[in-house]
């Protein structure tokens, strides 16, 4: 067996391809939301509908990777930390250095070459994280029962999702870190093992995401606004079953597509993009301007989901250019270490299946 056929590619599957595109976006609406400031009560009816809605699009991005199941590989850990460390550095050169060099600071420069050391994303921070541990935690899924992993599940789930009643938790605060997507990718390995489809996903999934509406809105009403985003926050149970369910909404569609297989990969690159710190504050000005000049809910929403895709479209053909440039140092780098990472690869299954 030669090592083009080592790492040949299987086609992914449309569907779960066209669900990253769609998660992107609702990534973007829901940042695009937490930047308006509602002037009214129908605004704040919409935003909220919308971003219960778009709330569950990172848990879901998790849920993916684990129902299928990371497979490590050295060569993608360091296409993630450098795609990471381009888009930091990148945007640090063009924002302090060409357009504002009296912001220039070397130290802050050095910092952007760090971007796991020094954070600029914590969604890179935690995925890194999971990838990195996930051989351990498809060994120990694979090697414990259902009734196992089910008890596992609930223990993690004790320890973590607290947090939308109590405000406390004993791990992952509103569920910005490591800790609550490693809980998810657990529960997606389960599924992904003894949960292969669910036949009334969708209307189950109308059913929470209108329960997640309900709570919130009423809590808003009732004056605690803590406690309604607590309800949304990423550890919170309406939002992680919600993830679960929208994923079999799309698990039960099968379809191939060129073009969506072409742009899903490029999704990673597009959360990337708009989060820089530069680009966030652009496009907080930007949404501003467009909750200011719009008092109709009906056509604010039309305005979110237009200014959503643009933002998409404009950052995937960014990614696709990086893609171009940088693919090639990375296969280079890959084929210079293929002995090295087919050493680590045989240790690393002797650590794992002992």
């Amino acid at each position: 067996m030669n090592r083009q056929t080592l790492t040949k590619k299987p086609e992914r599957d449309s569907n779960i391809e066209l669900l990253r595109i769609v998660l992107m976006v609702m990534v973007i609406l829901h940042h695009l939301i937490i930047k308006c400031d509602p002037s009214s009560w129908n605004k704040t009816l919409l935003f909220t509908l919308v971003n219960t809605f778009a709330i569950i699009a990172v848990n879901c991005f998790i849920f993916i990777s684990g129902y299928y199941g990371i497979k490590f590989k050295l060569k993608s850990l360091i296409s993630f930390i450098f795609q990471g460390m381009f888009y930091s550095v990148g945007a640090y050169i063009i924002y302090n250095i060409l357009l504002s060099p009296e912001n220039f600071s070397l130290v802050d420069l050095v910092k952007r070459f760090f971007p796991l050391t020094y954070p600029v994303w914590w969604f890179l921070n935690a995925f890194v994280g999971v990838y990195i541990l996930s051989p351990f935690i498809n060994k120990g899924i694979e090697a414990l029962k259902a009734y196992q992993t089910g008890a596992l599940i609930l223990i993690l789930l004790y320890l973590s999702c607290s947090y939308p009643i109590t405000g406390n938790n004993f791990y992952g605060g509103g569920g910005y870190g490591l800790f609550t997507m490693l809980l998810i990718y657990i529960i997606a390995r389960y599924c992904g093992k003894y949960i292969p489809y669910i036949k009334r996903a969708i209307p189950i999934h109308i059913c929470i995401y209108l329960l997640t509406f309900t709570l919130v809105i009423g809590s808003i009403l009732l004056g605690k606004e803590d406690f309604a985003w607590r309800l949304m926050s990423y550890n919170s149970p309406l939002v992680i079953l919600g993830a679960v369910f929208f994923f079999y909404c799309f698990k039960k569609l099968k379809f191939k597509s060129r073009i969506i297989n072409k742009i899903a990969p490029l999704t990673f690159g597009v959360y990337l993009i708009h989060e820089t710190p530069d680009n966030r504050f652009i496009l907080k000005n930007i949404i501003q301007q467009v909750n200011n000049a719009i008092d109709n809910p009906i056509l604010m929403f039309i305005a979110l989901i237009a200014v959503a895709v643009i933002v998409f479209l404009i950052c995937a053909g960014i990614e696709k250019v990086r893609q171009q440039i940088c693919d090639p140092i990375i296969d280079f780098m890959d084929k210079k270490t293929f002995g090295l990472q087919s050493k680590l690869k045989i240790s690393l299954n002797k650590v794992t299946t002992r």
